[in-house]
């Protein structure tokens, strides 16, 4: 198990704990963790998580996407959105 896996498992364990809807896809030998949040606003919103490498591509449903490491930095930054929402 890679870095990468170890992180997004991590997220994908920390948010199903707290009850946020966790989905994992896969596509041939691509796959994906997506995590649907509430916004301030009601509605629903998706976070979705890519392994590219050792690297994660983080996106939004707007096709907003920025590229992050598996750091710890990186996944206390993840965490605290379930506290932002």
């Amino acid at each position: 198990m890679t870095a990468t896996d170890r992180f997004l498992k991590k997220i994908n364990d920390f948010y199903d704990n707290l009850g946020y809807p966790v989905n994992w896809e896969s596509k041939g030998s691509k796959r994906s963790l997506e995590v649907q949040f509430k916004a301030e606003s009601g509605y629903f919103t998706s976070m979705i998580f890519s392994p590219f490498g050792e690297d994660i591509i983080v996106k939004d449903e707007w096709g907003r996407k920025q590229t992050i490491k598996a750091t710890k930095g990186n996944l206390d930054m993840i965490k605290s959105w379930s506290e932002n929402r």
